[in-house]
Parts: C-alpha cells; structure tokens; sequence
C-alpha cells in the first residue's frame, strides 16, 4: 500500500527543530518553481510544503518568513483559511494536498498581509498548481515503479544466463540501462512539458484578464513570473539535448569555419553591435558535423550573452597542428576568474544572475561533453578583466 515515504526519499531528525529532507531534483525544482509562483501571483510573504509523516509533519520546503502552525490546524483534511489578528492582520490559507489515491501527502500553507479571503478565481489558480505538483508526484512514482521492475526482471534475467561470459553480461547490462534512461527521458519529456505549458496558459489568461486592473508594479510581477516559466521550458529543451549527447549523430563532413559560422549566425540572430573575426583561411576540416557545430554555437552564443561591451568582438582562430583542430574563441567580455574555471563547465553553472543574463547554464557543460566523447579537450584563459580565451582541441582522424 502506497504511503508518503514512497514519493520523497529519506527524511533524516538532525534535532528537535531541524530537519534534513532529500527529494529528487525534479520535484525539489517543481517545489521551488510553485512557491515562486505563489509568493508572486497571491503576493505572500511565506510559503511552506509539509509532508504528513507517521510520526510528524516534516516540513519539506520553506520560503519568506517562519510559518507557525499548531498540529491541531493540520488535522482537518479540509481546505482552511483564516484570519489571524496581530499588529498587522495576517491572511494563512492551509490547503491539504490529497492523491488519487486518497492518500494525505501533506499540506500547502502560505500568508499574506490581507484581511479578505481568496476569490473564487485564486482558489482557481491555487486549486491548478496543487495539480500540478500532485500529478509530478504520481507521474515520478509511477516511472520510479516501472524502473524498479525492469532492473528487478533484469537481475533474474542475469541469474538464468551464468554461462556468459563477464565481458558480455556487463555489455547487455549497460545496454539495458541506456534504453531505460531513453525510454525515462522521453516520458519525462513529455509528462513535464504538459503541466508546464498549462500553467503559462494559466498565467496569460490571468494576465489579461487583470492587465487593465492592476497596477503597473504587478504587472511586472506577472512579467517575471512569466519569464520563469519560459525560461523552465528552455531549461528543458536544454536538459533534454544534454541527455541525448551519447545519441548524437556523427556523419562525418568536410567544412571550413566560415562556411559553418555562415549557418550558425543565422541561427543565433547576432546582433549588429558584434562582430566576429575567422581566422582560418578557408581551410576544410574533417569533422563529425553536428557534434562539432553544437559545440562551435555554444561557445560562440555564450561569448555573445556574457559581453557586458557596447561593441563585442569575438574572434575566431585556426592554429597549425599535426594532432589537433585546434580552434581559439576569443571575446571583449568582462573575463572570467581564474578561481571559477572548474566551475564553469559544470551542470547549471552560471557565473552572472539569470535575471541579467539568460541561460540555463547547460551549454558549456555540453561543449566540453561532447569533446571529451570525441577524445579532445577545451580549455580555458583569462585574468577576469580583459576577456577571455576558449581552445578546442579536436583531434584529427
């Protein structure tokens, strides 16, 4: 029978106060991407997510200021709001979190300063995003079962075949894993994007009904709410081709940096204020094309993106080697320091605010995989004043 402690992993007392949760990065992000949707949308000035555990409530994610709720105020399975009078009267909406299958998950708690309950149109909106974490959660349990199911069947499997040899079992093994992650990435594809796409329906239809209402410093709350909806869907996008890196195709073309900096430059739209010099004399390279174009754009988008100069310029050469294309991307920007070099091709890593620069801090992580796949390297060069210097060495076949 199903109960909470099957959809987080564990929870862990590290005293009588404090808690230590660990979730899984999806439903952490999903959390997080709620509360700030909550916190702008109902302008609240804390948001709480408790899990109900046998033994007590765990708080799971929390947000603004501490949220005091007695035990007794969580009994009730029932949406509850309430008017608390202080100095300053606080509104605190509880609102139980129920599964399919009728199982209480926990509880949704938030306040704001308000003496007036929700309108039938935020209970709406409310009602919508408790949805959508609760269809994360059956969706995640659901894909966790049919994982822990294939690697049970294949272990029995392994069991039946004990005259292969080692080399073969582990072959199959990891073939059988590889499937399992396609077949997980595709679901989860398309099981995130459909809740996603609705609440940015959700927030533009709110937004038009409202834009002749309110004012202009809460339109420009559902402004940047709305971009980081857009930008959850680019970081997808992202997530996605980082995944699919292993299965990129490697037709091999001979092309010159200038014929494929001519197609990448449409792609980008680069702006006028820039200018990129090639220097590579037309020489053809033998290459796999697209992993070698996916590399070239992401290096040259994030010159682009992270030049804070009125004028940028990016240039672009080809130096002489026997083992190597080895190509230097080399920009005006503010420079990167030194101390940040083994950050930056990490997972998420963004060294500027994504507010002033956006990105989802895949595109270098990708570069730098798919060179290593093809057995070179990049590297990096900079003081952190006077731009910066990327080289690619992709080996020569």
């Amino acid at each position: 029978m199903p109960n909470v402690e099957s959809y987080i992993e564990g929870v862990s007392l590290i005293d009588e106060q404090q808690l230590t949760t660990s979730l899984d990065n999806d439903i952490q992000t999903n959390i997080k991407n709620i509360a700030e949707l909550i916190l702008n949308i109902f302008d609240a000035s804390s948001f709480s997510i408790v899990a109900n555990q046998p033994q007590r409530a765990v708080e799971l994610y929390k947000s603004g200021s501490e949220i005091a709720v007695a035990k007794e105020q969580l009994a009730d399975d029932i949406f509850n709001e309430s008017i608390i009078e202080h100095d300053l009267k606080i509104f605190r909406v509880i609102s139980p979190i129920i599964l399919p299958s009728n199982l209480k998950f926990g509880w949704l708690i938030f306040e704001r300063a308000s003496d007036s309950l929700l309108t039938e149109k935020e209970k709406s909106i409310l009602n919508s995003l408790q949805k959508n974490f609760v269809n994360q959660l059956v969706q995640r349990k659901n894909l966790l079962d049919k994982i822990n199911s294939a690697k049970f069947n294949s272990t029995i499997c392994e069991q039946n075949k004990k005259d292969e040899t080692e080399k073969d079992r582990l072959i199959k093994k990891l073939q059988k894993m590889s499937d399992e992650l396609d077949e997980f990435t595709s679901i989860a594809s398309h099981d995130l994007k459909s809740p996603l796409n609705a609440i940015k329906r959700l927030l533009e239809w709110v937004y038009d009904d409202c834009k002749d209402l309110l004012p202009q410093e809460h339109l420009e709350n559902f402004q940047l709410v709305l971009s980081r909806a857009n930008r959850m869907q680019v970081l997808l996008e992202d997530l996605l081709s980082y995944s699919r890196i292993n299965s990129c195709d490697s037709t091999r073309a001979n092309i010159s940096l200038e014929s494929l900096y001519q197609d990448i430059e449409k792609i980008l739209e680069v702006p006028q204020a820039v200018t990129v010099d090639i220097h590579a004399n037309n020489e053809v390279l033998d290459i796999p094309l697209i992993p070698f174009k996916t590399v070239f754009q992401n290096l040259i988008s994030n010159a682009i993106k992270h030049n804070n100069k009125e004028h940028s310029v990016i240039d672009i050469s080809l130096i002489p080697s026997n083992q190597y294309y080895i190509i230097e991307i080399k920009d005006n920007g503010p420079g990167i320091n030194p101390k940040y070099f083994s950050l930056i091709f990490k997972l998420f890593q963004t060294l500027q605010s994504r507010d002033d620069v956006e990105g989802s801090g895949i595109g270098l992580c990708i570069a730098n995989k798919l060179i290593i796949n093809y057995g070179g390297k990049i590297e990096v060069a900079s003081d952190g004043e006077l731009g910066s210097t990327f080289t690619i060495f992709w080996p020569k076949v």
